[in-house]
């Protein structure tokens, strides 16, 4: 749902200032051979990734019930992504990539150096984006978040009281994180910035699914540019029976736990490329523990990307055989 339209056309805008000839180039022959791809079932890679993720925490300091980071099931040996890593990742692809998400798992406000991480995406003209869980947004990260010129932050508000957020978010506080949104609108506002571009994000589950009128009078109050509903990742059987959603919009599983909508041949596999804190590149941004690593940060991205493994796992999704597992919950 829209709030403010004025601020919607200004990202819109911004977004599109990213696209140098080079970049919308990239993206065209990203589309022509992905649809090449679809009609000869072969996979064919004419471009690069206009998309990177780079996962600058893996750890958080919240325990959400279906969250594998938040249950110490993700495998990783570094916890926090190097600038360095950025600033080198990002160069590599400038060229064509030109949207840049600074979270995978974890919460990204955890890593010191994560305001240095988004000065070398924008420096770099990408679309520059972070996701949080919304307690780290005291008044001095405040300011620090609009002067870095962020373009998009996307806050996770999922209930509108107390007893509902929490019955999901597992150690969080939902007046830290109604008062951080709050406090970044005010301070955008009074510094006349239009960045970020301020998204609240309510992922629907069963406790809050009756809330949703009262979540888009809250988003209102406390000043957001949009809010988004957003269907649960479930992982477990007693995850099932606590938080599938009744509402069928919102629900990615029928009552036996299986994917709602099927796996159909993946768009991201032409488009995006997903880097954990280890510096290593993974699938996609469903491949969370990793199950399926591509290549460690000493290999050269555009080598990974064009790898006989990942072309692998293409030709796969094409012909739709040995569909990798992390396939069954998506949501895409």
């Amino acid at each position: 749902m829209i709030i403010n339209r004025l601020a919607y056309v200004r990202d819109g805008i911004e977004l599109m200032r990213k696209l140098t000839f080079h970049r919308l180039w990239n993206y065209g022959k990203i589309l022509i051979s992905y649809r090449i791809s679809l009609f000869s079932k072969r996979p064919v890679i004419w471009s690069g990734p206009f998309s990177l993720s780079f996962e600058t925490a893996s750890v958080c300091n919240l325990r959400c019930p279906e969250c594998i980071t938040g249950a110490g099931l993700t495998n990783r040996n570094n916890k926090l992504l190097s600038r360095e890593f950025v600033s080198r990742k990002t160069q590599l692809h400038k060229s064509h990539a030109f949207y840049c998400n600074l979270y995978f798992q974890g919460e990204p406000f955890l890593n010191p150096d994560i305001f240095d991480a988004i000065k070398t995406a924008v420096s770099a003209n990408y679309y520059t984006v972070i996701s949080t869980n919304g307690h780290f947004l005291k008044e001095d990260q405040c300011y620090k978040i609009i002067e870095s010129e962020l373009h998009r932050i996307i806050i996770s508000l999922d209930g509108s009281d107390k007893e509902s957020y929490q019955s999901y978010r597992a150690g969080g506080s939902f007046e830290a994180v109604i008062k951080g949104i709050q406090r970044l609108a005010s301070l955008k506002k009074a510094k006349g910035s239009p960045f970020p571009y301020l998204v609240i994000q309510f992922l629907v589950n069963k406790t809050n699914e009756n809330q949703l009128d009262q979540a888009r009078t809250l988003s209102k109050k406390l000043g957001a540019d949009e809010l988004q509903f957003k269907s649960m990742q479930i992982y477990s059987s007693k995850g099932m029976s606590e938080f599938l959603p009744g509402k069928k919009q919102f629900r990615r599983y029928d009552s036996a736990g299986r994917l709602v909508k099927k796996p159909s041949n993946c768009f991201r596999l032409w488009s995006h490329m997903v880097y954990t804190s280890d510096g290593e590149a993974v699938l996609c941004c469903y491949d969370k523990e990793p199950n399926y690593p591509l290549g460690n940060k000493e290999e050269n991205s555009m080598d990974i990307w064009r790898s006989e493994r990942l072309q692998s796992f293409r030709k796969k999704n094409l012909m739709g055989t040995d569909t990798p597992d992390i396939c069954g919950n998506c949501g895409e």
